[in-house]
């Protein structure tokens, strides 16, 4: 068998794609838990053993060593640091399938990716930027120039900080008026609820007017979606539009103006100041009662954009 055969089998291994990825990350696994990241996870293995097999003549994965996997990384030296980071991750998701594959087959275990990762891992400032849409004129602005389906999407990531592929994927029976929530499976086939903003009930409800219970509140893809307000921010010649993600970074900005006493928007944009700078985020805190409720409410945030707990990260690139 080929090691392009051997790549399959250990893909296969670590493919959990539909079980709970925060489920298996409490017993300190990780598998593949999307379509998505099993597509990169292939194409990666597979540019991985076609190199080994082509520079090195390695015909089996198990063969393969770590200065194999050094070269590779080595041969990738043109491309983003991020990239390389991402080669690591799912290389890493390979050696795991073999490993637990060898496990099964009482053969010898392989460790070809090294435990410490060769590309450095993010700063905590890195890539971090303010992609919220400061001024909701322009919103207005990008809605006038697009369709109607393209104009509620952005309300639903604008107004409820969905993604774009949450938004073309909601329909009229996730939507519940009693419990004031929009039910949303998005990313890695995770469902969460998001409440109703105050307001925002009379426009769900003409999305909703005359549709069926199983059909879609924007029939229409996603690379619709994002191709339409693109050509719209060119029309408008709005210079830093950032894609789709820009209206998740405003929601996020505007829950914190919303649901945030002074206080705690106050100490929040220091614990993060302190956070970017390679400290602990509660670093110097004295007043626990005020840290506690602000705490709670970034956790609330993070929850309705679906993010998880005490992601400080995600903290300083949403909300500062």
């Amino acid at each position: 068998m080929s090691i392009i055969h051997d790549v399959k089998m250990c893909i296969r291994e670590v493919d959990r794609i539909g079980v709970s990825k925060k489920a298996a990350r409490k017993q300190g696994m990780k598998f593949i838990h999307s379509k998505k990241v099993k597509n990169e996870v292939r194409k990666i293995s597979m540019q991985f053993a076609n190199y080994v097999r082509d520079n090195f003549d390695i015909k089996k994965l198990h063969n393969v060593t770590q200065e194999h996997y050094k070269a590779f990384l080595a041969s990738k030296s043109h491309t983003t640091l991020d990239y390389r980071r991402g080669i690591e991750t799912h290389l890493n998701l390979l050696q795991k399938g073999l490993q637990r594959r060898s496990e099964r087959f009482g053969k010898e275990q392989v460790q070809f990716v090294p435990e410490k990762r060769l590309i450095p891992s993010r700063g905590r400032l890195e890539g971090v930027s303010d992609r919220s849409i400061k001024n909701a004129s322009v919103i207005e602005r990008l809605k006038e120039n697009v369709s109607r389906n393209v104009s509620n999407s952005i309300d639903l990531m604008h107004r409820m900080g969905f993604r774009v592929d949450g938004v073309v994927s909601i329909k009229v029976k996730d939507v519940d008026f009693e419990k004031g929530v929009v039910g949303v499976t998005e990313k890695g086939g995770r469902h969460r609820e998001v409440p109703i903003p105050k307001g925002f009930e009379k426009k769900l409800a003409g999305m909703i007017e005359g549709k069926e219970t199983h059909e879609r509140l924007v029939p229409i893809k996603k690379g619709t979606v994002s191709d339409a307000i693109k050509e719209a921010s060119r029309k408008i010649n709005m210079q830093d539009y950032t894609g789709t993600h820009a209206f998740r970074h405003t929601y996020c900005r505007d829950r914190v103006d919303e649901i945030m006493t002074k206080g705690e928007k106050e100490l929040l944009q220091r614990c993060l100041s302190q956070y970017a700078a390679g400290k602990n985020f509660n670093y110097g805190v004295h007043d626990q009662e005020l840290y506690n409720s602000m705490k709670t409410k970034i956790d609330q945030i993070h929850a309705e954009v679906g993010h998880g707990k005490n992601r400080f990260d995600l903290a300083l690139r949403y909300m500062r």
